[in-house]
C-alpha cells in the first residue's frame, strides 16, 4: 500500500512539472523591455519637390537604378547643381549636400540594421531562456519515470497479495505511459510577450505608418526596381519567403497576432521564428548598401 502511495505521490508531482506554465522571472523580465527601439523617431529630411525634380542631363549621367535611389534620396537637385553650376564654390557646395545625404542614408542603414540585430539576439536569449526549462522539465519526467519503474519492481516483489500487485502494476503502467507521452510531446513552457514596436508588423501589413523604418529606406524597400527580378519590392519578397517557409502558405488570425500583431504568449519554436524573421530582415536591409555604393561610385566619377 505504501508503494501504491509512492505511485500516486510521484504521478501529482509529474502533473506539476508537465503543466505549461508561463515563466517569471528576472531575466525573463529584462528581455521582455523593448530596450532595441530607437529613442529618437526617424525623419524625412526631403520634400516631394526635391523626391520629384527631374534633370535630363542627371539621367543622362547615371544608369536608371542609380537614378532612382537618387530620387528617392531627393538628392536629384544637387546633382542637378553639381552638373550645371559653373562656379566652383557652388559646385563644392552641391558637393558637400550630396556626401552629407548620402552619409545620413547609410548613417539610417546601419541605425535600422543595428535594432534588428539587437532584437534578434534578444529574442535569442529569450529562446535559450525557455529551452533551458523545457530541457530541466524533460530531465524531472525522465527521473520520475526511472523513480516509477523502480518503485513498482520493488513493490512486486515485496507485495504478496496478487490483487495489489496487480493494481500497482497497473496503476505503475499508466502513470509510466503518460510520462513517456509527455516526454515525446512536451508541453513546453511559455513567455509572455508583448509588442508594441515592431519592424517585422511594418513589413506584414506594408505599411509604415508609425515611421518605424527611415522613410527613404522604406521608400527604396518598396521599390520593385531594387529587388532582382523587378516584379516584386524588397518587402513584397521578404513577406512571401515568411508566407512560404515559415506559415506553409496560410496564417491564420491567431498567429498574425502571434508575430505581427500585439504578441501573446510564446513558446521556444515561437521566439526562435521571430528571432529568424528579425535576421532575415536585417539581412534584407543590408542590400540596399550595394545600391547606395553604385549611386556613390557613379557620381565620384563626375568632374
Amino acid at each position: 500500500m505504501k508503494s501504491l502511495k509512492l505511485v500516486c505521490v510521484i504521478a501529482v508531482l509529474v502533473s506539476l512539472v508537465s503543466c505549461s506554465s508561463v515563466i517569471k522571472s528576472s531575466r525573463v523580465t529584462a528581455l521582455q523591455e523593448n530596450y532595441c527601439a530607437p529613442n529618437i523617431a526617424y525623419q524625412d529630411n526631403t520634400t516631394v519637390e526635391q523626391r520629384s525634380f527631374k534633370d535630363a542631363l542627371v539621367a543622362e549621367k547615371l544608369s536608371e537604378h542609380d537614378y532612382n535611389l537618387a530620387a528617392h534620396l531627393g538628392l536629384v537637385p544637387q546633382l542637378s547643381n553639381f552638373l550645371n553650376s559653373k562656379d566652383p564654390l557652388e559646385k563644392i557646395e552641391a558637393k558637400q549636400q550630396i556626401i552629407i545625404s548620402t552619409q545620413l542614408f547609410q548613417t539610417e542603414i546601419d541605425a535600422l540594421a543595428a535594432e534588428l540585430d539587437c532584437n534578434g539576439e534578444r529574442y535569442d536569449q529569450l529562446a535559450r531562456v525557455l529551452d533551458s526549462k523545457n530541457n530541466t522539465n524533460n530531465t524531472q519526467l525522465t527521473v520520475a519515470s526511472i523513480a516509477i519503474g523502480a518503485a513498482v519492481t520493488l513493490s512486486t516483489a515485496l507485495i504478496t497479495n496478487d490483487n495489489t500487485n496487480k493494481g500497482l502494476n497497473i496503476a505503475g503502467g499508466v502513470v509510466g505511459t503518460g510520462l513517456g507521452f509527455l516526454l515525446l510531446n512536451p508541453k513546453g513552457k511559455k513567455i509572455e510577450l508583448r509588442i508594441y514596436r515592431s519592424l517585422l508588423r511594418n513589413v506584414w501589413m506594408e505599411n509604415n505608418g508609425d515611421i518605424a523604418f527611415p522613410p527613404a529606406l522604406w521608400r527604396v524597400m518598396n521599390d520593385r526596381s531594387f529587388s532582382n527580378e523587378g516584379k516584386l519590392s524588397l518587402i513584397q519578397t521578404l513577406k512571401n519567403r515568411w508566407l512560404l517557409f515559415a506559415f506553409d502558405e496560410e496564417v491564420d488570425k491567431k498567429e498574425e497576432e502571434l508575430y505581427f500583431g500585439r504578441g501573446g504568449f510564446f513558446k521556444s519554436d515561437d521566439i526562435h521564428l521571430m528571432s529568424d524573421m528579425n535576421n532575415e530582415l536585417q539581412a534584407s536591409v543590408r542590400t540596399v548598401q550595394q545600391d547606395l555604393r553604385s549611386l556613390i561610385y557613379s557620381v565620384s566619377m563626375w568632374k
